[in-house]
Parts: C-alpha cells; sequence; structure tokens
C-alpha cells in the first residue's frame, strides 16, 4: 500500500487543474503519471520514497510550466 501523501500530491494536482492555475492538458499527463507512480508503489516495483520524490516532481513540474497563450486570430 502506497503512502497517503502521494494521493495528497494527486489531489493537489487535480485542484491546480479544476482551479485552472496549471494547463489542463499537462496536468492531466502528469496525473497519469503520478498515477503510474502510485501503482508501481502499491505493487512494490518501488519503494515509498522513490514514489514520493517523483511524485513531488511531477506536480512540480506540472506547476512550473509557463502558461502559454493560444494563437489569436484578427478577422480580415
Amino acid at each position: 500500500m502506497h503512502a497517503p501523501i502521494l494521493d495528497y500530491l494527486l489531489s493537489t494536482l487535480r485542484a491546480h487543474r479544476a482551479a485552472g492555475t496549471v494547463h489542463p492538458e499537462a496536468a492531466l499527463g502528469m496525473e497519469q503519471y503520478m498515477l503510474h507512480v502510485i501503482r508501481l508503489a502499491d505493487q512494490r516495483a518501488i519503494t515509498g520514497p522513490e514514489a514520493l520524490v517523483v511524485a513531488n516532481k511531477a506536480l512540480n513540474s506540472a506547476l512550473g510550466l509557463p502558461h502559454l497563450q493560444e494563437t489569436r486570430r484578427e478577422p480580415r
């Protein structure tokens, strides 16, 4: 069983995505990655501390991405 802190990090990422403070597609990708990390921790393929480090890096990566403006086209 994985540590509850992994669930907290996942819920934090989901909250940021819902609030719009992180790019939604990047957050969705990192969420899938974090779920994979949690599965690996549950299977004991990686240790708890390794899972915590990786999940924290995923969260910080998603939060650290700059917000890009969509290209706006002027009407002709």
